[in-house]
């Protein structure tokens, strides 16, 4: 009885695998994305910069008006401060990728962070990705939304 379950269970498993008719592959690396030479691109770079370095005011200028007076230096801080406790110091960036949409452009990059294991005194690094979604508004880039993933 146990041999008919496992063997039944085995052909539906590969009944389910074999219904995948599109072939899925990974770019070779010359296909993969080079950093963009787009003003939107640019702007995203700032935005990290920004962050990286702790600059509140310099990252809260490329908010929409509408977005700096709910989101401010006080939230920048409080909300830097909380990924900084959690994740550790932000010490490199790294751009990723774009991904492809109509109306908007996300931009993904790793972001690297250091901290000290407070049991031994060792530093250790982790990553997150950090999404800017950004748009354009009479051909200049704003910023549509940011976020931790």
């Amino acid at each position: 009885m146990k041999q008919l379950f496992l063997t039944a269970g085995l052909i539906s498993a590969t009944g389910l695998l074999a219904g995948c008719a599109t072939p899925i592959r990974e770019l070779p690396r010359e296909e993969r994305k080079a950093e963009p030479k787009s003003e939107e691109f640019a702007f995203s770079r700032k935005l990290v910069i920004a962050f990286m370095r702790n600059d509140a005011k310099g990252f809260l200028q490329y908010l929409p008006e509408e977005v700096r007076d709910k989101f401010d230096e006080k939230k920048f801080s409080a909300s830097r401060k909380s990924i900084i406790e959690s994740l550790g110091e932000p010490i490199s960036f790294q751009y990723v990728t774009t991904l492809e949409l109509t109306a908007f452009t996300p931009f993904i990059w790793k972001i690297r962070f250091q901290r000290t294991d407070p049991r031994n005194g060792k530093k250790f690094t982790s990553e997150a990705l950090f999404r800017i979604i950004t748009g354009k508004l009479n051909d200049k880039p704003i910023l549509i939304g940011f976020q931790f993933l």
